[in-house]
């Protein structure tokens, strides 16, 4: 992934829009625990709004990203914020430039969809975890029905090219136990995506976004179940899709 207009355009698009919020975003504190003292790596952390929620609470937080633009969007959030204790380190997740055992607390949201392999990426998350740290980690789930599944995936890699691939539930609670995890908790929400700006966020030009609001008026019978596909006088609306979200412990 590059920092070009494409990249720089998203970033902007991830600070001011949902990514800030959301029931799964108010679950990583709650489920982190954090008692002041910890020391937290955020893994894809975007425009850094996981981090953010996080740095009050510890003694110190890791921003990693693979693209320059979005970690330049998060340190211009935190220091608007106010927010001092922090580091942002260009780094892919498979890749992690930490020593072995080096945090408390790892979060990742809403960014192992991107991932080239998860599975190592997990490793990585581990490694750098302390014995007894907890990852907690948050992406979208894959519904069930294998046509909507992979109809999401297309959508997906159509708005945005660096999207890999949704996975059901069992398959990221498989991917942290091979990483050596023990799971702790799985909370699972509902979030609703107004079409137009979630298209926005990814940085596609003109053209290609024509193509997604195309394939969303086309969508299969599945999809539109599945992904609660809100159409208004042939108009994209809104869709909803599923987030989880896991606790594990090293």
């Amino acid at each position: 992934m590059s920092s070009g207009p494409r990249w720089e355009k998203a970033a902007e698009a991830y600070a001011t829009g949902e990514h800030k919020a959301g029931r799964e975003l108010e679950l990583v504190v709650e489920l982190a625990g954090p008692t002041g003292t910890e020391r937290v790596l955020d893994v894809g952390t975007g425009a850094g709004h996981t981090a953010l929620a996080l740095a009050p609470r510890v003694s110190s937080v890791v921003l990693s990203d693979p693209v320059p633009a979005m970690l330049s969007t998060a340190r211009r959030l935190f220091e608007e914020a106010g927010v001092q204790n922090a580091e942002f380190i260009e780094a892919v997740a498979e890749r992690l430039p930490f020593p072995d055992s080096s945090f408390d607390i790892v979060t990742t949201r809403l960014a192992a969809h991107h991932f080239d392999d998860v599975a190592l990426a997990f490793r990585e998350v581990a490694r750098v975890l302390r014995p007894g740290g907890i990852f907690i980690f948050i992406d979208t789930l894959a519904p069930d029905d294998p046509e909507s599944a992979a109809y999401q995936d297309e959508v997906e890699t159509l708005r945005d090219p660096t999207h890999r691939r949704i996975h059901r539930q069992g398959a990221w609670i498989a991917f942290c136990e091979m990483a050596g995890f023990r799971l702790e908790r799985t909370e699972v929400v509902r979030k609703a995506h107004p079409f137009e700006p979630w298209l926005e966020r990814g940085g596609a030009d003109a053209a290609t976004q024509q193509k997604v609001r195309a394939r969303f008026l086309d969508a299969p019978p599945s999809a539109v179940r599945d992904l609660e596909i809100v159409i208004q006088d042939d108009v994209v609306v809104s869709f909803t899709d599923r987030k989880v979200v896991l606790a594990v412990r090293r």
